[in-house]
């Protein structure tokens, strides 16, 4: 035993005089060269992007050939879109009920109070690209939120110029913009016509046809007051009328359900105006807005 207690402390030894000199070599000061750290404001590709997420562009929507956003909407992963008639469309995200989805145009919460919001004939016409956020990352935006949000952004022209597109069929449409662009400010105007005749919802096909008809107008503007502070404003004004069949509750056969002869029809009027100011920081990485 003490044969082998004397063979470890010598060995011991030359190892705890080598520790004793480490603080005098460690008062020596090392000098980093300046470490900078900026995480979240970096671009990502949206192939890596954690969220799951869906942008859909107008030239995509296009080559579809679809001219409404609930059309848009459908074939989506993740997303079902219902419709009751001509005007009553319901979005569901992830089996989520439609009022767990937040319908979204230019930010603005399309909904009235905490009732969802029913597409119906939106157009296509003045609309650059719509955003679906799928999961529970939706919620930051609020208990309206649960399964996901809709984020439909309308066109902002970046020169000046205009565009003009009719269509005629089982109805009609007609649509018109013009933006004028300067340096430091733009100017735009949209506006949008739909008539859809639709079609006899009948078991019997002895009915009228129930269809819908929208007219939006649209105006925006922005102004650079510097190169850091932004100024905009935009407003939106839609009418729409919709014809629909009345219900017979006493009906003993399918064919007596609906009254289709009945002219039933209703009317919306929607309206949104927005006031927004945008300030960027950390040249330009981080953006800061109040709407």
């Amino acid at each position: 035993m003490s044969k082998s207690f004397r063979r470890f402390h010598l060995t011991a030894a030359p190892l705890a005089l080598a520790l004793t000199t480490l603080p005098a070599a460690a008062q020596q000061p090392i000098v980093l060269d300046p470490v900078i750290l900026s995480g979240g404001f970096s671009p990502v590709e949206a192939a890596a992007y954690g969220r799951a997420a869906t942008v859909l562009t107008a030239e995509e929507m296009e080559q579809r050939g679809v001219t409404s956003v609930q059309d848009a909407l459908r074939g989506l992963p993740g997303v079902s879109v219902s419709s009751s008639g001509a005007s009553n469309t319901a979005v569901r995200i992830r089996g989520g009920e439609s009022r767990h989805t937040l319908i979204l145009i230019d930010g603005v919460n399309a909904g009235a109070g905490d009732q969802p919001y029913d597409l119906s004939g939106l157009d296509l016409a003045d609309i650059e690209r719509i955003e679906v956020l799928r999961g529970p990352q939706s919620v930051y935006y609020g208990s309206d939120a649960a399964s996901g949000v809709v984020n439909i952004i309308t066109r902002k022209a970046d020169r000046s110029g205009g565009y003009a597109k009719a269509e005629a069929g089982n109805g009609g449409a007609l649509a018109f913009g013009h933006a004028v662009v300067a340096d430091r400010w733009r100017l735009q105007a949209d506006l949008g016509f739909r008539e859809d005749r639709g079609y006899d919802h009948s078991v019997a096909g002895t009915g009228d046809k129930d269809g819908i008809r929208r007219a939006t107008m649209g105006f925006s503007g922005e102004w650079s007051a510097s190169e850091d502070l932004r100024l905009g404003f935009s407003s939106r004004h839609t009418e729409e009328r919709y014809w629909y069949d009345g219900t017979n509750f006493a009906a003993t056969s399918a064919e007596d359900y609906l009254e289709a002869d009945a002219d039933f029809w209703a009317d919306r009027d929607e309206r949104i105006n927005l006031l927004w100011g945008e300030f960027a920081s950390l040249d330009g990485r981080l953006i800061h807005r109040l709407s």
